[in-house]
């Protein structure tokens, strides 16, 4: 292969691997992860959510991106992070509740 070969694949494959980032939606780069006692004190529920990452080179940073994502879908400034698990070979997942908080 000749030098413009290797360049061109290597690119071509760092822009697929760009492609499965999971990119944050407007408004929920606002919203906050908070403490079981900010919840209580401070927050409404707006109900239990669950997101998983399957592919790409950053799973557990895409499954917070979509569970963050779908928090301010339905109008939530917080979420408190229930559990989340990673394994290489089966992704990664984040479940949350989403909140409605006066901060």
């Amino acid at each position: 292969m000749n030098r413009l070969s290797i360049q061109t694949i290597a690119v071509l494959c760092l822009v697929s691997l760009a492609g499965c980032a999971t990119s944050l939606d407007t408004g929920a780069e606002k919203v906050q992860v908070v403490t079981a006692a900010q919840k209580e004190r401070l927050c409404q529920s707006l109900g239990v959510i669950g997101t998983e990452q399957r592919l790409g080179p950053n799973k557990p940073s895409n499954a917070m991106h979509k569970a963050l994502n779908e928090v301010a879908s339905k109008g939530g400034n917080g979420i408190f992070v229930i559990s989340s698990n990673l394994d290489w070979a089966e992704g990664a997942s984040v479940t949350a509740e989403a909140l409605k908080c006066k901060f």
